[in-house]
């Protein structure tokens, strides 16, 4: 008995949904013509003009408005009209030509369409035209589980009781056809294709079922989102339960002197309540809109999907296939735009009972969209050192979300431990804050954002040697979002063939600059190397790992790096002039890098500068161009990053066992301009330019190399020309 009732209030749901016209109310019949709008509702005919207005028709279900011309007509309704009939009446009343209307029908005729009684059926059987006709009792019809029996014929409105057997796919036609319109009006000379009406509809249909799939999906998704915002509408509500507890406890302990503060308060928490219930009932009304004119179109293309009556099915694939497509790219928000985040405030309550509840005590609400929440690392992680992450917190409007630091940030370390990042306020209520936190061993790490016991952020990071997760911002991919030119200008904002191209000449094909340039042969200081590198003895060639035994006086000088992985030159550049030097590089992946970890550094920089970290980026006065594992590219890539701003991102080679490659790199330092070019000097190509660099105090050339056990680099330096005479 459930099982009918549920079957009876679906037949019922078919009826009033795609069986009555909504204007007068009347089910559709043979006469009225059943049209199909674009939003895929239907009106009779004769109900089209009665709303029509300046030429526009609003769909009186959706209210999606139409421009007014020529819709389409559903020739399947009459096949559904007549399942939902069999389906729910007692009796069905014979359709014969000439048989009284009282009589009851106990067949169908399927290639007639026809209901028919006894008297008809005998009459059908006798006749030579009927005889061989498929008749179906109506007791059959009842326990039928699709539409195939209840198709109507479908015949040519040129050539009346032709049936449509073909298609012609011209572009201005693409419409069911007969034999005989086709022999006259759709000759293949004129660029008319027939094909068979059955091989496009099983296509057309196919496809239809596909985006169907698509819309369901997102209808479904619309399902979870709407299921959450009743959650968080029963968690608002027991918050609200929850913090009037709170302000009883708080006010009951103060007496008569809060009373007055009481009501205040909780009226400021029916106010937030008021407030976020009426953000989530305008989204839940939106979303079942949505919801509704997709459930509707996915109710409409199955029922026309469903049944076999081919010509009428591609009379209506175009419409329905524009209604899917535009719900397939439809836009909504995936998360209920308000959580039931907001308490109160009841700290420090003192004697002094006035000030204390003004000052103290307060209603915060949060209405923080998580995702539109940014989280940005400014530098690597390394041990020991402060790790700063700067948190931006928008509502479901993309607006800052200005609000007190209500949240918790806590991080999970590397073996397993969780611990609380301190929370800094940005103290001007624009949604910004910074998370800080020192990490004190090496591995992968989770920070997440959490606020009323539920996580709504989060981001992965690394500490350890090497790790350049804080260039994750501003490179990405080739064509990352936040990458900017030199000048500022965001990438993703410039089409392809407009972003500024950097002049392609070789330095050392221009006689005008190549004649300037001063000959400095230097080579790498092998002394003050750090002892986990080589340089080569005659001081041209560094590798990322110690190679032979390192000389005792080597050990003990006094100004060997410690920190910094890597070797500095013997010579430094100082003004004026200008420098250009080329180094060979070479790499080889042993095992893949971990997420974002370095494999050499090549730069200048100040002798203050080498020595306080493992590599001289982000150090004040220096200059220098990363090759580090990029996560986008699952490559090994070279990065040039100055304030923020990415001026060179290249893939060098993939993270994979066994790759290798080879660069030649040119460097051209100005001192007098205060820049420094880098080439790819094999293709002739200038890859970037880096200004403003501060060349008052002599700067030494510098080459670092981490993770050996991963990547093998080589740095091969050339330095000077051939024969040119060495410059002191």
């Amino acid at each position: 008995m459930e099982q009918e009732q549920m079957d009876r209030e679906s037949l019922d749901d078919l009826q009033k949904q795609l069986l009555t016209c909504p204007v007068c109310l009347e089910d559709f019949h043979d006469d009225t013509h059943t049209k199909v709008l674009p939003c895929l509702h239907l009106l009779c005919e004769a109900c089209i003009p009665k709303i029509v207005k300046d030429g526009v028709l609003p769909c009186p279900t959706c209210r999606m408005e139409h421009q007014f011309g020529s819709f389409p007509t559903d020739n399947t309704t009459r096949d559904l009209s007549d399942y939902v009939v069999v389906k729910t009446s007692p009796t069905v009343a014979c359709e014969g030509k000439g048989c009284e209307e009282t009589n009851v029908a106990s067949h169908r005729c399927r290639p007639c369409g026809e209901f028919l009684c006894l008297d008809c059926v005998a009459a059908h059987r006798r006749t030579t035209v009927t005889r061989s006709h498929d008749l179906i009792p109506l007791e059959e019809l009842r326990d039928a589980t699709d539409f195939t029996a209840f198709c109507h014929p479908q015949t040519c409105q040129v050539h009346p009781g032709k049936p449509l057997e073909l298609y012609c796919s011209k572009q201005e036609c693409q419409k069911p056809i007969c034999v005989t319109c086709a022999v006259i009006y759709h000759q293949y000379q004129e660029g008319h294709g027939l094909v068979d009406i059955i091989t496009v509809g099983n296509q057309r249909r196919d496809e239809i079922k596909q985006m169907v799939c698509s819309v369901k999906e997102k209808s479904n998704i619309i399902s979870k989102v709407l299921n959450e915002i009743n959650d968080e509408r029963d968690e608002i509500d027991l918050r609200k339960k929850q913090i009037y507890n709170q302000i009883d406890g708080v006010i009951e302990i103060l007496h008569q002197q809060i009373d007055r503060t009481k009501e205040a308060l909780k009226e400021k928490v029916n106010k937030q309540v008021s407030q976020k219930c009426q953000s989530l009932e305008e989204q839940e009304l939106k979303l079942k809109s949505i919801k509704s004119n997709m459930d509707h179109a996915v109710l409409y293309s199955d029922k026309v999907v469903c049944h076999s009556n081919v010509p009428a099915f591609l009379q209506l694939d175009k419409t329905i296939s524009d209604r899917l497509q535009n719900l397939t790219v439809e836009q909504f928000d995936k998360e209920p735009w308000e959580m039931a985040a907001f308490g109160l405030d009841c700290s420090e309550v003192s004697t002094d009972i006035q000030t204390t509840l003004n000052q103290k005590m307060h209603i915060w609400s949060s209405s923080i969209f998580p995702p539109n929440t940014s989280i940005q690392q400014q530098r690597g992680g390394v041990p020991g050192e402060e790790v700063v992450f700067d948190i931006e917190l928008f509502t479901s409007e993309k607006t800052p979300a200005a609000e007190e630091a209500h949240f918790q940030a806590m991080i999970t370390d590397p073996r397993g431990d969780t611990l609380p990042g301190k929370v800094k306020d940005g103290g001007l209520q624009n949604g910004k804050f910074a998370i800080k936190y020192v990490p004190m061993v090496e591995g992968a790490y989770k920070l997440e954002l959490i606020l009323q016991n539920k996580t709504f952020a989060s981001r992965s990071f690394t500490v350890g040697e090497g790790d350049t997760s804080f260039l994750e911002e501003m490179s990405g991919d080739s064509t990352d979002p936040k990458a900017t030119c030199e000048d500022g200008t965001d990438l993703k904002e410039i089409p392809e063939a407009e972003v500024p191209k950097l002049p392609q000449q070789m330095v050392t094909n221009n006689p005008e600059i190549f004649s300037t340039i001063r000959q400095i042969r230097f080579f790498l200081d092998k002394q003050t190397a750090h002892k986990e590198v080589t340089v080569t003895e005659d001081g041209t060639t560094f590798t990322n790992n110690q190679q032979g035994v390192v000389p005792k006086s080597s050990v003990l000088h006094p100004n060997r790096h410690k920190k910094f992985k890597g070797a500095r030159g013997t010579h430094v550049f100082t003004q004026p002039g200008r420098y250009f030097y080329e180094v060979i590089l070479e790499m080889k992946v042993v095992a893949p890098l971990q997420l974002n970890n370095i494999a050499f550094e090549i730069g200048i920089a100040r002798k203050s500068s080498i020595d306080n970290k493992k590599y001289i980026e982000g150090q004040p006065y220096a200059w220098s161009m990363i090759g580090a594992h990029h996560p986008a590219c699952d490559a090994v890539c070279v990065h040039v990053v100055r304030d923020r701003k990415v001026l060179l991102h290249k893939v060098l080679v993939k993270n994979q066992v066994d790759e290798e490659c080879r660069i030649v790199l040119g460097f051209l330092l100005n001192t007098d301009a205060g820049t420094w070019e880098i080439y790819n000097s094999e293709e002739g190509e200038k890859l970037c330019i880096v200004h403003n660099v501060n060349c008052e105090e002599p700067l030494f050339p510098v080459v670092s190399g981490y993770n050996s056990s991963q990547v093998q680099v080589t740095a091969n330096f050339i330095t000077g020309h051939q024969n040119a005479p060495e410059e002191e």
